[in-house]
């Protein structure tokens, strides 16, 4: 058998060197990761992307890398681990997993072997789901029924195309191991390698998440094909269901089976209600493939403690001799063979204690090298929009939240500027250049008094400033013409008295031109009119709203029916454009609305109650908002149709409503452009950035032939 040398190792002098070239390996990086990977793509091997692997390559492995670390160590038998990744987890995702620990693995002795398994559907779900490899997740301070209303919306607007994506993962898993898949090849090459080479390997297979699904497959097929045993098996955070696990490897545990020992780490049950995802969703993504993906809602999963300790068969499986059961964090002062500091369902695959753990599992001993997690390498173009995934909360690189800072009295967070102080109110707003006696005010919340962090947005102060900059620059507004209102500024009775201030000033003559953009969370209340029983109000959250039995209290948050008593009977003399860019409901929340690295601006009702009473209500249209008025008509864009929810998202390197993006440049490309003009330009440009909100416009004709925030003439 002819013996190659391994590649020569490369200074490594961080991720980035010898580097990740925008979307594909560089050559002196793809030759590192060569002996250790084997990419495929529905099941066989990959022949495009930046990895491809084909059945030389794989031959490669066990005629050349593979003896030629054998013979480094002298002779002896070296453990072999076989890693599957998570599911929904791209080729990138997947490389920078393998390409984090495979040196590690080869300083403790241990050839590792990374199945990279793309499904291509991460990138559809991760800004829900969150649990990338190495995505953090944000502080949830809150919990409670705000949070259960919230969690069940997700469960039910994630089922359709959750249980469609989920559902294609686990089939890739399975035809990566059929007859003409590329991990079937792998097995039939593996046992033929140990049939030549008896003693020189020991087989350890380990699978974080669906992972554990792949390997369902995998190590029956491997045994099928003549594999002489599986030394240990590792399982983190296992996403195969119970009845599957059961039916397929459950039988080769034990001595005579074929899986010789079996190890499990989970999380415990109060860690796994207290992960997120995301921020969005307030419970591990094993609750969420619980509670949306699989075929049955409540299938019982191998990660989860409840669907261990209600199984006879694995209660009786981890009392046995063969296999055992750990569920993090452990306490401290646990054995290091047994220890795991994981606190969320993606910290497995990269926490110090739990890779320790099963590093000694795997060798046998206990002077194991302690893993320290790099940091991953970026893949994405950065030319590229909307390219990569948001960088982590006031992280290096983060773009930040002009005008977030802490308490008050604390310094600015690093790489955020302070928040300024609150805006004066002008006396008389200054004459803007088009002649006018104009004003305006642009409020943008993205932190909320009684709200947990989980529910904080991040581009609506960018989307103030944002106006800010185009009413001055584009429309000749000097700065004392413009009010803003950031965060805690951005009280229902600050937005609410600047906003009728404005108005009765036009109602007097000193103004002509009022505007208002107003970008924050949406929500819904009863109607408490009285005019009918089944109506529920559209609501914009101001900084302060706060709960009041089983709804949000509507003296603490701005409803429709205050923007028409204070819009009505306008002078004909006064033009009036309002911009709002938040959600107008939740019914309508689906999976689609998480897409592009984005979250929904609405806020569901407190309680389960208050939640099923809104949504068997009829939604009142914010058209009304215009029709009702009398006198002088005000203008309304607003970001999506009643029924629909708007994205809080992350463009070209910095986070903004989709709506306040694509509308401030369809004015800055075309100033002159009718209303109904921009409002085509908006929706071409989100259904081309493949958001699925639709933008509205309501006002008279005239206001639709002209041109936004200039008078007639």
């Amino acid at each position: 058998m002819a013996i190659l040398s391994l590649p020569a190792p490369l200074p490594d002098r961080g991720f980035g060197d010898p580097g990740w070239a925008d979307r594909t390996l560089t050559p002196a990086l793809a030759a590192r990761l060569a002996p250790h990977v084997v990419n495929l793509a529905d099941g066989r091997f990959s022949s495009g992307g930046a990895a491809k692997t084909t059945p030389a390559d794989v031959e490669r492995i066990f005629d050349a890398y593979l003896p030629a670390y054998i013979a480094s160590r002298g002779g002896g038998t070296v453990p072999l681990v076989i890693w599957a990744h998570g599911g929904l987890v791209d080729e990138a995702a997947g490389l920078k997993g393998a390409y984090s620990q495979y040196q590690w693995w080869l300083e403790n002795g241990v050839y590792p072997l990374f199945f990279v398994w793309e499904t291509g559907f991460w990138d559809a779900l991760r800004p829900l789901l969150g649990l990338g490899n190495r995505d953090p997740i944000p502080e949830v301070v809150d919990r409670g029924w705000f949070e259960d209303a919230k969690n069940r919306i997700i469960e039910g607007a994630t089922r359709g195309l959750g249980s469609k994506v989920w559902g294609q993962m686990k089939t890739s898993a399975r035809l990566a191991s059929a007859d003409d898949g590329g991990a079937r090849y792998v097995a039939r090459r593996l046992a033929r390698f140990l049939a030549e080479n008896p003693g020189a390997v020991t087989v350890h297979p380990v699978g974080h998440s669906a992972g554990s699904i792949f390997h369902s497959w995998f190590l029956p097929a491997f045994l099928e094909s003549g594999g002489p045993g599986i030394d240990s098996l590792d399982l983190l955070a296992p996403a195969v269901t119970v009845e599957d696990f059961a039916g397929r490897l459950l039988p080769l545990v034990g001595a005579d089976g074929g899986i010789a020992r079996l190890g499990v780490a989970n999380l415990d049950r109060k860690t796994e209600e207290d992960d997120a995802v995301l921020g969005v969703y307030t419970r591990s993504l094993l609750c969420l493939v619980r509670a949306a993906f699989e075929e049955e809602i409540g299938t019982p999963l191998l990660g989860l403690q409840e669907s261990v300790e209600a199984d006879a068969r694995l209660t009786g499986l981890f009392a046995g001799p063969h296999a055992d059961v750990i569920f993090a964090p452990t306490p401290p002062g646990t054995p290091a063979d047994r220890a795991s500091e994981a606190t969320s369902h993606g910290d497995f695959d990269d926490d110090p204690a739990t890779l320790g753990t099963v590093a000694r599992a795997v060798t046998g001993r206990g002077d194991i090298t302690p893993f320290k997690p790099p940091a991953p390498p970026r893949l994405a173009d950065p030319d590229e929009p909307g390219a990569g995934r948001p960088p982590a909360p006031g992280g290096p690189g983060d773009p930040g939240d002009p005008g977030r800072t802490g308490e008050p009295g604390e310094p600015a967070r690093p790489g955020r500027p302070a928040r300024p102080g609150r805006p004066a109110r002008p006396a008389r707003p200054a004459a803007a250049a088009n002649g006018a006696r104009s004003y305006a005010l642009c409020v943008g919340i993205n932190e909320f008094e009684h709200l947990p962090h989980s529910a904080w947005l991040r581009g609506c102060v960018q989307d103030a400033h944002d106006y800010v900059e185009l009413l001055t620059r584009d429309y000749g507004f000097p700065d004392g013409a413009i009010d803003v209102l950031l965060d805690a500024q951005a009280t229902k009775e600050e937005v609410m008295g600047r906003f009728g201030e404005a108005l009765e000033k036009a109602r007097a003559g000193e103004l002509e031109q009022v505007i208002l953009t107003f970008s924050s969370h949406g929500t819904q209340v009863p109607d408490e009119d009285g005019d009918e029983d089944d109506l529920a109000d559209e609501a914009f959250v101001t900084y302060d709203m706060r709960q009041k039995g089983d709804q949000w209290d509507t003296g603490s948050l701005i409803i429709d029916d205050e923007f028409h008593a204070v819009l009505k009977d306008l002078p004909r003399s006064v033009h009036v454009d309002v911009v709002l860019d938040t959600c107008h409901s939740g019914d309508g929340l689906r999976v689609l609305d998480f897409l592009n690295h984005s979250v929904p601006r609405y806020v569901a009702p407190p309680t389960r109650a208050g939640l099923d009473i809104v949504a068997g209500a009829t939604q009142r249209t914010l058209g009304g908002l215009v029709g009702r008025a009398g006198g002088r008509k005000p203008v309304l864009f607003s970001a999506c149709d009643p029924r629909q929810t708007a994205a809080d998202a992350y463009l070209d390197g910095k986070y903004n409503g989709a709506f306040t993006r694509a509308f401030i440049d369809a004015l800055r490309a075309e100033p002159a452009a009718s209303r109904s003009r921009v409002l085509r330009s908006v929706r071409s440009t989100l259904k081309a950035r493949n958001f699925t909100q639709v933008a509205q416009l309501e006002g008279s004709s005239g206001a639709r032939s002209g041109a936004w925030g200039r008078l007639p003439g």
